[in-house]
């Protein structure tokens, strides 16, 4: 009897570790090797041992820096070894001889992935070669975006338009379509998704729908739903089918991170929405499903914009003299206007400068106005920005305004941001960064309820 105790003591015991360790994350291996050789100028002797390779990953700035692979090339130049990870992703490697690190490279792991690295000393920079499936796949997609972003620069230059450029833009989608396809499952296959699909939302939002349909199944991916696929699904089938949209994507996902980010992106729409109520409902229980980012930056942001930044409440106070004329909120009353808060110097906001222009050119026969305010500290800086270009609305001057309580007051996390503001001074929406694209529809909505407004004769 105590015999069979014992024994059903340690299958007990067993199963718990067995339990324990199903629970930690699985090792990964990936097979590397390689052959370096030496220039005759700096080594003769033809040895080309004692040359390390070293693969590390290192969390956090503060953290030690953990050894997922070592080794040392022989006489001949070569080595080989197996490399342990946890996670598929770019990890550091560091070339070193004689203690002496040489150079950094970044590598990419991936389970049963063969590497192979050629490379000669002193050249590392010149003749360093990593070759696998993944890098060989990331090779092809880097090669295929240098080609088009020259494709992109006749656009910009007006080398390319209508039917032209729209079936230079498909070609291309499909280009990258291809290397989803062919690269399956690697780094680059989800970046050429990305880019196949963004391409698409400039001319052919259907089609961008239907690839975003193919990928809504795989985390790595599922972002690509929630930013574009929502967009897509509350402007054509209204706010409550891009709601219904999201919840199915939260379903479809098993990474606690896209969920995280399918839940942020809902709460954005409800407030984008002007659904203030059910935005703080959704951020209270987003805050109570993931307690250790209830004091991130994200919510911390979004708490304040719900809060003093919402659509319909009314534009914090803003003033600056030009030209002996006082431009502020009260001075607008009357008008529906953009206040656009960025730094001039800000490449994002010179790429998008030239179509603002084209919209000011435009709406400004409905009443719309455009003012700026910018953070750039030096005049020097605000002056040479228009230097080459027209200044087609007020432009506040350098350091015209506490920059510090402009920020704060105005909640400015990233540039450019914008609020498009109607005739009463209540804010329509905020547009951060690459949001400002959705900005004719929130004109749109101010120029149809004016025209609904209007009395009928």
């Amino acid at each position: 009897m105590l015999t069979k105790l014992r024994y059903c003591f340690i299958v007990l015991a067993i199963g718990v570790i067995s339990w324990g360790c199903s629970n930690e994350p699985e090792n990964k291996t990936a097979h590397i090797s390689g052959s370096f050789t030496v220039s005759d100028s700096i080594d003769s002797s033809g040895d080309f041992s004692g040359i390390g390779f070293t693969i590390i990953q290192k969390d956090s700035a503060n953290a030690d820096a953990d050894t997922l692979y070592h080794a040392v090339t022989d006489s001949n130049g070569s080595f080989s070894g197996l490399a342990t990870f946890q996670e598929k992703r770019r990890y550091p490697l560091i070339i070193s001889r004689n203690k002496r690190n040489l150079a950094r490279s970044g590598i990419i792991l991936a389970e049963d992935d063969s590497v192979f690295i050629t490379g000669e000393l002193p050249n590392i920079r010149e003749t360093l070669k990593i070759s696998s499936h993944e890098h060989d796949a990331m090779e092809t997609y880097q090669r295929l975006g240098k080609n088009f972003q020259r494709v992109m620069q006749l656009a910009r230059s007006g080398q390319l338009k209508g039917d032209t450029l729209r079936d230079e833009l498909q070609k291309w989608s499909n280009l990258y379509w291809d290397v989803y396809e062919e690269e399956e499952g690697t780094f680059a296959s989800n970046f050429a998704a990305r880019e196949a699909i963004k391409i698409l939302e400039s001319f052919d939002k259907p089609q961008m729908m239907n690839r975003i349909r193919a990928v809504d199944g795989y985390d790595d991916l599922s972002d690509l739903g929630a930013t574009f696929g929502k967009r897509y699904m509350a402007e054509n089938k209204g706010l409550d089918s891009a709601l219904v949209y999201l919840d199915s994507l939260a379903q479809m996902t098993e990474s606690e991170g896209s969920t995280k980010r399918i839940a942020r992106e809902k709460i954005k729409l409800l407030y984008d929405s002007a659904r203030v109520d059910q935005a703080q409902q959704q951020l209270s229980a987003f805050k109570q499903s993931y307690p250790e980012d209830s004091t991130s930056n994200w919510v911390e942001s979004m708490s304040y914009d719900l809060n003093y930044l919402s659509p319909g409440d009314t534009i914090p106070e803003f003033q600056f003299s030009q030209n002996g004329r006082v431009i502020s909120r009260d001075s607008l009353s009357g008008t529906p206007y953009i206040l656009e808060i960025t730094r001039l110097s800000n490449r994002l906001y010179q790429n998008q400068f030239d179509r603002t222009v084209v919209i000011h050119s435009i709406y400004k026969n409905y009443g719309l106005q455009i003012v700026t305010l910018p953070l750039d500290e030096s005049q020097v800086t605000v002056d040479a920005f228009f230097e080459e270009r027209v200044k087609p609305w007020p432009v506040a001057d350098a350091q015209a305004f506490d920059r510090e309580k402009l920020l704060k007051k105005f909640n400015i996390r990233l540039i450019p941001t914008r609020f498009l503001v109607d005739e009463h001074g209540k804010i329509i929406r905020k547009y951060v960064g690459n949001e400002f694209e959705d900005v004719i529809q929130g004109i749109q909505r101010i120029i149809n309820k004016d025209k609904n407004e209007e009395p009928t004769s």
